[in-house]
C-alpha cells in the first residue's frame, strides 16, 4: 500500500484554487475592460461620427444663411431699382403733363395773339376805311387841271377799290 501524504497535496491543491480564482478574477477584470475598452471605442467612435454630422450640419446650414443673405441682398438690389425706375417713370409723366399744358397754354396764348391781331387789324382796317371815305377822290390829268370826281363816280370808284 502507497502512503499518499494527503497534506501537502491539499496545501498544493488549495494553493492552485487560490491561484485559479485569482485567475478567474484576472479573466473577469480582463473581460470587464476589454468589454469597457470596446464601449469606449464604440463611443470615441460615435463622438467623431456626430463631430462630422455636427460639421456638415454647420456647412449646411452656413450655406443656408449666405444664399439666403444673398437672395436679401438682390431682393434690396432689386427693390432699390425699382424705386428708382417708379420715380423716373414719375418724373418722366409729370415732365410730359407739364409739357402738355405748356404746349395747351401756347396754343391758346397764340389763339389769343392771332383773335388780338385780327382784331387790331380789323379796327385799324376800319379806321383806314373811314379815313380814305372821308378823302376827296382826285381824278388827275396829265393835262390840265385837277378837278374832283362827281359823286356818282366816287361811290363806284370806292366800290371797286373795296372788291
Amino acid at each position: 500500500m502507497k502512503v499518499i501524504c494527503t497534506q501537502p497535496h491539499d496545501a498544493e491543491r488549495d494553493k492552485l484554487a487560490t491561484e485559479l480564482a485569482g485567475l478567474r478574477a484576472d479573466v473577469k477584470s480582463l473581460k470587464s475592460e476589454r468589454d469597457e475598452t470596446a464601449e469606449r471605442n464604440r463611443l470615441r467612435d460615435q463622438i467623431e461620427e456626430l463631430k462630422r454630422e455636427k460639421a456638415t450640419l454647420t456647412e449646411d446650414n452656413a450655406r443656408k444663411i449666405r444664399e439666403t443673405e444673398h437672395k436679401t441682398g438682390l431682393l434690396k438690389v432689386k427693390q432699390e431699382h425699382e424705386v428708382a425706375n417708379a420715380r423716373r417713370e414719375t418724373e418722366l409723366s409729370v415732365r410730359e403733363e407739364n409739357l402738355k399744358a405748356d404746349k395747351r397754354r401756347f396754343a391758346d396764348e397764340m389763339e389769343f395773339q392771332r383773335k388780338h391781331l385780327q382784331g387790331e387789324v380789323d379796327r385799324i382796317d376800319g379806321v383806314l376805311k373811314a379815313i380814305l371815305e372821308r378823302l376827296p377822290v382826285i381824278d388827275v390829268a396829265l393835262s390840265g387841271d385837277a378837278a374832283p370826281r362827281s359823286s356818282s363816280a366816287r361811290s363806284s370808284s370806292r366800290k371797286a377799290a373795296g372788291d
